[in-house]
């Protein structure tokens, strides 16, 4: 808690760059992890929105270019919206900024401390590995790569 607490006002920072909502945020974070695009009534659900406030976000994001949006195959009512390369990159560097604060952390401890930290997230990585899936193409910080 107290890296991610003194991770806030880094975030914050970034993000009030980005002029985003929490809502519109949160539509990011599903999109990244969802491994494919979502009908707007689908992320409205997720992100708990009327069907009109989530539209209105939607137009902002695929305005700006944070999200692509394009007639389902099937369906063409339907609009799917995806994660646009932009969009990736906003949320890489929102999850470089809480990273400074971890990195801080880290240059802190001793060697040994260090050790015992390598030790602990790697067995981390596997269980969480293990008991959540993470879809194809999401984006993610594993212990064998960090940020």
């Amino acid at each position: 808690m107290p890296i991610i607490k003194d991770s806030q006002a880094g975030v914050a920072a970034v993000m009030a760059g980005f002029d985003l909502t929490f809502s519109q945020l949160r539509m990011l974070w599903i999109l990244d992890n969802s491994g494919s695009d979502l009908a707007v009534t689908e992320l409205a659900e997720m992100v708990s929105l009327s069907l009109p406030a989530a539209g209105r976000a939607v137009d902002g994001m695929v305005r700006v270019g944070l999200l692509t949006r394009r007639e389902d195959e099937a369906d063409r009512r339907i609009k799917r919206i995806g994660l646009a390369e932009p969009g990736r990159e906003t949320l890489e560097k929102i999850g470089r900024a809480r990273g400074r604060s971890a990195e801080r952390f880290v240059e802190a401890l001793t060697e040994e401390e260090r050790a015992d930290l390598a030790g602990a997230l790697t067995t981390l990585g596997v269980l969480t590995r293990k008991h959540f899936a993470v879809p194809t193409g999401a984006s993610y910080c594993s212990p064998e790569k960090p940020e």
